[in-house]
């Protein structure tokens, strides 16, 4: 069973963290256009990728009370240079300038803590989230967007980039693939400006399944009422990027184990939940070939 998994932030790591004891072959596509925190200060100074959310993704993936996974989450107090940096970051950090491309130094750092599964970029070169607004004012970076006071009319990327070539032959050669958790302007529609993304998105078979964010929109974002957060990234992106939706109330509705295994949540995801329901989803032929297509669960 092949899954692809694309998305940013925390929703993407806790993602990977449900599904992690599924049998199945994981490819994790990361938005790397994250221009905040140590990541931001990492990318003002050497012209990178965002190496936060991959971090976060490896470390989901990593084995249980691993003293490196440990040491790659600490991050740097009191004032200097390092304030704030997180030490997984650096190292990716290192391990990109020794590789010369994020793809290579991705893998290491994947080998480096024993992770099996496949994280990649959305694209090998560094970009940011720009958008235009009413006014036709263009606004850069994703710290800026998110602190919007109105909508975007529209959201693109700083320049024009390439995505790994491995992502694009995971997604044509999926069975499924989940899009987000996680916030929309700033996790889920950054892989999905990637144009041979897009391309792949709209040629694949797989079913595309898209899972709402849990949690309430603290960005632009929130000010968007009038459509459901999927037709609305459906009409940034001018296609429509998934065959079924899973609100919170599906997610709830489909969380059939025992009451004492429920209202287990010590993450911001309920992991126990995502993957009990990613469990039915992955079952043979519950939504193989475009079957759900256009179907939002309630």
């Amino acid at each position: 069973m092949n899954v692809v998994c694309i998305g940013g932030g925390h929703g993407l790591a806790q993602m990977l963290q449900a599904l992690k004891p599924i049998d199945a072959q994981i490819t994790a596509i990361v938005a790397t256009t994250d221009n905040g925190g140590s990541t931001g200060k990492i990318r003002s100074d050497y012209n990178c990728v965002a190496f936060g959310d991959i971090r976060r993704c490896i470390l989901a993936l990593a084995p249980e009370n691993d003293l490196l996974k440990v040491l790659a989450e600490q991050r740097f107090e009191n004032e200097g240079q390092l304030q704030g940096h997180c030490l997984g970051n650096l190292m990716l950090l290192g391990l990109n300038q020794m590789c010369h491309n994020p793809v290579d130094a991705i893998t290491w750092m994947c080998h480096l803590f024993g992770v099996q599964q496949t994280i990649l970029p959305m694209c090998i070169q560094a970009a940011d989230l720009t958008a235009t607004l009413e006014s036709g004012k263009k606004v850069f970076g994703e710290c800026n967007i998110d602190a919007l006071g109105e909508l975007p009319r529209t959201v693109a990327l700083s320049t024009l980039v390439t995505a790994p070539s491995a992502a694009i032959a995971a997604i044509l050669q999926a069975d499924y693939i989940f899009i987000g958790p996680g916030s929309a302007l700033t996790s889920v529609l950054p892989p999905l400006l990637v144009p041979q993304i897009q391309q792949a998105l709209q040629n694949t078979l797989a079913c595309r399944i898209f899972i709402e964010n849990i949690s309430p929109e603290n960005s632009v974002a929130a000010l968007q009422t009038k459509d459901s957060t999927e037709h609305w990234l459906s009409k940034l992106l001018g296609f429509k990027f998934n065959d079924l939706t899973l609100t919170i109330d599906a997610l709830n509705t489909l969380d059939t184990r025992l009451s004492g295994e429920q209202n287990s949540q010590d993450h911001l995801h309920d992991l126990g939940q995502l993957n009990h329901v990613l469990q039915q989803f992955l079952a043979p032929k519950l939504c193989s070939f475009k079957q759900s297509q256009n179907t939002t669960l309630h």
